[in-house]
């Protein structure tokens, strides 16, 4: 899932430096000398994608400075272990210089509690250049430390809308625009002619997702984009039955029922045949040429290309605008956010080095070095990206992240609540595009089950804390 940051006003969150130099901008350091030498821990995924991506670039430029990496793979083993409660015990025990989060809320938590270096004095103090970073990327960063700068992201999450022109031309309906909303994308896709096979015809919006609950996620991709969220983590309370989710779901049934969408499973396929090239490529409805118009990211351009090269695969003539917007504000996107932020321990006993790194991989040289690989989001600088095969990106950078998610504060939930809500939620949605049940009904079952799914899973996490707790150590 997409995170996305929220322009969140903080009070009373004050950095003390623990020493050296300190004034009204933050903290400065002594700048290492030619040949002193420094060693630092990086928290980070795993140790290849790190150097693969940033560390074997940065040791390059910087032979003096050590780098060593704390693996976080052992914080999402899958085996049951609260994430949380992992990562707290990671940084207990390796006390990293350098610190990864990649979710926001956990960001900010640790801004408040002093646990991060504000960043500005150092910016100042080095004259490191701020302005061609996105403005809305450091926005939301400085947001999420009530003002101030306690880390920076090399690169942003982002969405555009792809589309077809042949298609588009070919049966004679209007290029989509920048900033059209939901229901605007979806008139058009309706004009595409409904007629024909299923496996023939041409659909104006293909929708991907892992298994048969694309309308799940088609409904949850519009709320998003209107600021909505079915949780209100806070209190631990179901906020799907109203009005707005209402509207949201018949638009999405709408869509459905004048067969305009497409929904397909990108991992299905045949396990009694052999999957060639073509199929694998061709499992896209978009790539296929059966769907005008999808939601993509950077994924999608690396998609796109290695079809160019499969054989007997059409290479789509593709072009970009932006994500579906929220009417009420067209400037803004939930597709928009950041997730991978670094920051310096500021317990870190080598906090110039540990800023040394995340200069580095913030800074123009290496924007510069990064732009033609994939990284599965935008840089967060906007000088060295401006095309893909010829097309501008400009529809990448062009909105402002959204101030509210559908995610916010979503880590605070069980995990077992989300895959049975899931099931409970497409049910539903599927029952009301077979006229099985009305908007209304099957959003006061969603209300109801899903308060009652919420309301076991949080039990039965406590349950299993407590018994944690009191467990011998």
């Amino acid at each position: 899932m997409a995170i996305t940051l929220c322009c969140m006003g903080l009070t009373g969150c004050q950095f003390v430096a623990n020493d050296g130099g300190s004034s009204a901008q933050g903290e400065t350091l002594k700048k290492l000398g030619k040949d002193e030498k420094a060693s630092i821990k990086v928290l980070y995924y795993d140790k290849s994608s790190f150097f693969q991506q940033y560390g074997n670039l940065f040791m390059a430029k910087y032979p003096n400075i050590e780098v060593s990496v704390v693996s976080m793979n052992s914080v999402y083993a899958g085996d049951g272990t609260d994430p949380k409660k992992a990562y707290q015990k990671l940084l207990d025990e390796e006390k990293p210089d350098v610190l990864l989060y990649m979710s926001p809320d956990e960001f900010q938590t640790a801004a408040e509690e002093g646990k991060l270096l504000e960043l500005d004095g150092l910016i100042q103090q080095d004259k490191f250049d701020l302005n061609n970073i996105l403005e809305s990327v450091t926005g939301s960063i400085r947001a999420k430390g009530g003002g101030k700068l306690y880390g920076l992201s090399p690169t942003f999450y982002s969405q555009a809308l792809f589309y077809n022109k042949d298609l588009f031309e070919k049966h004679g309906v209007p290029l989509p625009t920048n900033k059209m909303t939901w229901e605007e994308v979806l008139q058009l896709a309706k004009r595409f002619p409904a007629n024909g096979p299923d496996n023939e015809r041409v659909y104006g919006l293909g929708v991907n997702s892992m298994g048969p609950s694309g309308a799940y996620y088609m409904m949850n991709n519009i709320a998003t984009t209107q600021g909505m969220s079915y949780v209100d983590a806070d209190k631990g309370v179901l906020t799907i039955q109203s009005d707005g989710w209402k509207k949201v779901l018949e638009l999405t049934v709408d869509a459905y029922h004048s067969k305009a969408v497409l929904s397909e499973d990108p991992m299905a396929f045949d396990s009694n045949k052999p999957m060639t090239m073509a199929d694998f490529a061709l499992r896209n409805p978009f790539i296929a040429g059966k769907a005008a118009m999808t939601i993509g990211n950077t994924y999608t351009f690396t998609e796109l290309e290695r079809a160019k090269d499969v054989k007997n695969v059409t290479p789509v003539n593709w072009d970009l605008v932006t994500v579906p917007v929220d009417p009420q504000n067209r400037e803004v996107s939930g597709a928009v956010s950041v997730s991978n932020l670094f920051a310096v321990n500021a317990q870190s006993a080598e906090k110039r080095a540990a800023w040394e790194f995340i200069k580095y991989i913030n800074g123009e040289e290496m924007a510069r070095l990064m732009k033609n690989i994939d990284q599965g989001g935008m840089s967060s600088r906007t000088a060295y990206v401006k095309e893909r095969e010829g097309r501008s990106l400009e529809p990448f950078y062009m909105l402002k992240m959204n101030e509210t998610s559908l995610y916010k504060g979503m880590e605070k939930l069980p995990q077992d609540f989300y895959m049975q809500f899931t099931q409970l939620a497409t049910t539903e949605i599927q029952a009301v595009i077979d006229n099985k049940k009305t908007a209304d009904e099957a959003l006061k079952v969603i209300q109801e089950q899903g308060q009652e799914i919420l309301n076991r899973t949080k039990k039965e996490q406590e349950e299993k804390q407590a018994k944690e707790a009191s467990a011998p150590k």
